[in-house]
This record gives structure tokens, C-alpha cells and sequence, in this order.
């Protein structure tokens, strides 16, 4: 007997399912393959339309919002920025002074406009220490802005009346102790460098005096060279057209080394007085959103700028030094490190009660 075998086919319930599911699996392919295509052209259009944006950028007038008032030292660095980017852009580059509350009202201005690049604001280490000085702030110091470039950094410098009798900071310090006046410092607002350097100048030589508050470096300056208040911390930009002109006297420098446009001014530790190094540096943010290849841009062109010979030369002549050039993230990297060493700093110190 022979075995046989018979070739078993399928039955056309089967030949149909089979011939259902290779159709599914063939839409489903297609589907993929369409979406997929979809997905890459809208991501290709996407990048197409931010590197034309990018490539047009500025093609309006573009306002730089500056937290402080015209002729300080922040104010003057910022148009100087400003000046240099509206040639090199072939646009209107305006500064708008809005100054007051430590520069929180530019701040909360640049927070709430379009991030397109158009509107930048300028401002300085105060930015940061807002976070722990003011109160109720309408915006947040890190999560409403986007780094965009670093301009400036200076130190700050302990200054008086040249009509003063001190000649040195040990001097300041003995008339200070000797309570035989009051003395007061001017600083351009609550919560600034200049009042955090008044208040750790408080700290470390153990005196007392009246903090006095003002709109900005300008007005402060003003002040103290018709004696109004007895001395200021103030960066070198706010104070050089005053020391050349014979109104104030530096008595020393926030850095562990001499400031080049004040060689003959001491540091505060060849000064006497330890563990006081404060700085200031100027910077460029924008809002929040601001499309990254916006931002680099910006930052190229600062960066660009600011190494230039005629820029430095003007910004020396100002009093400042122009900052190395950073990229946006190193600039925000700066920031962060910024606010987590205020933090320890600031909680020391009862900025509400002066």
C-alpha cells in the first residue's frame, strides 16, 4: 500500500482574511509612509522658514529696553551696543530707558513682550539678586528670559566726594567709628550691587550708615558729588567722567586685582578689608521663546561687536571693559551659579529695612 498525500487548500474563508489583512497591512504601510513624509516635509519647512527668519532678522527697528537711568553706566554701555548692532544691521537699534525698582519695570516690560528678538532688554548683576531682594516680582528671573549675550564686566568701586577729608578707606572707616556724624551711601535702587556692596561694607568693618536709594547711578552720582551722601559703590562706568573732572575720589576696588583705568586705586583687601570681592557684569535677554536661532544670532553679533577695537576703546573711555565672549548657554550657566551664590549672600542681609 502506498501512502498518498494531498496538498490541503485553503478554503475561501481563509483566502478572504488573508487577503483582508494584506490589504489593512498595505493601508497601514501607506498611512505610515505618508505621515511619515508629512512629518519630515512640515520639519523641513520648519527649519527652511527659521533659518530664512533668521537670515532676514531684524528687518524693523529693534528696542532695547534698559532698566536704568540714561547716562549711568549700564545706559552707556547699551547704547553703545546699540549704536554698533544698528550699523552692522542696517536697522533702527533704539534704547528705551525705563527705569526705577532696581530695574524690575524693564524687566517685567521685556517678560511680557512677543518673542520675536525685537525687544531685548539690557541689564546687569541686579537682575538676579531681584529674585531675593524684591517682592512680589511679576515675572520670573530665570524661567521669563532667554540668555542671549554677555557685554561688560566691571568691579565696583568705593567712592567719595573729593572734598571729603578721606583719603583711604582706613580713614572712611575710623571717622565712621568715631560716631561723631551720620553717614549715608547713595546706590541706584534696592537690592542692587551697589546696595548689597554698601551693606557687606556695613558687615565687614562693623559701622553703621543710611542707605539711600535712587533711580539709577546718574542721579546717585549727582548726589554725591554736591554732597548730598557720603560715598557709593558704583561700577567705574558710573564714576570716571566725575573722577577726571575732580568731584570724586576712589578709595578702592571689589576685585582681587587693580582695576586698569583705576591702577592707582588699592583692592579692598590691599585696603584692609578681606572678603570683598563684588562685581558687575552688563548683559543682553530676551523674553522667554525667543527662537534659539534668533537668539544666536544675536549672540554672534554681539560677540562680534563687543570685539571690536573701537568698541572696547569706547568702552573703556567709559569706564567698563568689555566681557569675553560667551555663548547663550554659557551666559545662562552664568546666571544659574549667580543666583545660587546670592542666595546664601542675600539671606544675611534685610534688604527690606534699608
Amino acid at each position: 500500500m502506498h501512502a498518498t498525500t494531498t496538498a490541503c487548500k485553503p478554503s475561501l474563508a481563509v483566502s478572504v482574511r488573508r487577503t483582508r489583512l494584506l490589504d489593512t497591512f498595505t493601508r497601514n504601510s501607506l498611512t505610515g509612509l505618508r505621515d511619515t513624509f508629512r512629518r519630515s516635509s512640515l520639519f523641513a519647512v520648519l527649519a527652511l522658514s527659521l533659518s530664512a527668519q533668521a537670515q532676514e532678522f531684524p528687518s524693523r527697528t529693534v528696542t532695547v529696553v534698559v532698566g536704568y537711568a540714561a547716562g549711568g553706566a549700564i545706559d552707556q554701555s547699551a547704547r553703545l551696543v546699540a549704536q554698533a548692532l544698528s550699523l552692522r544691521w542696517g536697522q533702527p537699534v533704539i534704547v528705551d530707558n525705563k527705569s526705577g525698582a532696581n530695574g524690575t519695570i524693564a524687566a517685567t516690560t521685556v517678560a511680557a513682550a512677543k518673542p520675536d528678538g525685537y525687544t531685548l532688554l539690557v541689564t546687569a548683576t541686579s537682575h538676579t539678586l531681584n529674585k531675593f531682594t524684591v517682592k512680589n516680582l511679576r515675572y520670573d528671573v530665570e524661567k521669563s528670559f532667554t540668555p542671549v549675550a554677555l557685554t561688560v564686566e566691571v568691579p565696583n568701586v568705593l567712592v567719595v566726594n573729593v572734598s571729603s577729608p578721606y583719603q583711604s578707606v582706613a580713614q572712611l572707616v575710623d571717622a565712621m567709628k568715631a560716631g561723631k556724624k551720620d553717614f549715608s551711601y547713595a546706590s541706584q535702587g534696592v537690592g542692587g550691587i551697589p546696595h548689597l556692596a554698601g551693606e557687606m561694607f556695613k558687615l565687614r568693618t562693623g559701622t553703621e550708615m543710611l542707605h539711600v536709594p535712587y533711580k539709577g547711578a546718574a542721579p546717585g552720582m549727582v548726589d554725591l558729588s554736591g554732597g548730598v551722601v557720603d560715598m557709593s559703590f558704583p561700577s567705574p562706568g558710573s564714576i570716571m567722567a566725575y573722577v577726571s573732572a575732580g568731584k570724586l575720589r576712589p578709595l578702592a576696588v571689589s576685585a582681587t586685582r587693580r582695576f586698569p583705568q583705576l591702577k592707582d586705586v588699592p583692592t579692598f583687601a590691599e585696603a584692609g578689608i578681606s572678603d570683598f570681592n563684588l562685581g558687575t557684569w552688563h548683559g543682553v535677554l530676551a523674553p522667554a521663546r525667543t527662537p534659539p536661532n534668533i537668539v544666536a544670532k544675536i549672540n554672534f553679533d554681539i560677540n562680534e561687536v563687543i570685539q571690536t577695537s573701537a568698541f572696547q576703546t569706547a568702552l573703556l573711555a567709559q569706564g567698563n571693559s568689555a566681557a569675553a565672549p560667551i555663548t547663550p548657554a554659557q551666559f545662562g550657566a552664568k546666571l544659574s551659579a549667580e543666583l545660587r551664590a546670592f542666595e546664601g549672600v542675600a539671606s544675611k542681609i534685610d534688604f527690606s529695612a534699608n
